[in-house]
């Protein structure tokens, strides 16, 4: 894991993980609709890999910049949250991006 620990995320945070207490924390939510705004570029079939990728990052730099800074987070075993990288975390968004695509 990256970097941490971290006792309480804040607002920012977005929780890697699954259920409900996860997606429904304010930094998901907020993730889901900035991510839901680039969905159509994403997919569009006239935009480049590389460009895929760009867009991706700009969505972790994006919640990396605010104030508080977001951060990208997995829990472990004992509670503690760890940041998963910015690697990871442009791969977590670029999944979101592909997820529920229009055809």
């Amino acid at each position: 894991m990256g970097f941490g620990p971290i006792r309480d995320p804040n607002q920012n945070d977005v929780l890697c993980g699954r259920g409900g207490l996860i997606n429904g924390s304010v930094g998901n939510v907020q993730f889901r609709n900035i991510v839901s705004k680039r969905k159509k570029e994403y997919n569009n079939k006239a935009t480049k890999r590389n460009e895929k990728a760009h867009i991706a990052a700009e969505i972790v730099k994006q919640i990396r910049s605010m104030i508080p800074p977001g951060r990208f987070l997995r829990e472990d075993c004992n509670g503690l949250w760890f940041d998963i990288g910015d690697a990871r975390a442009i791969r977590k968004t670029g999944q979101a991006l592909r997820e529920a695509a229009p055809n």
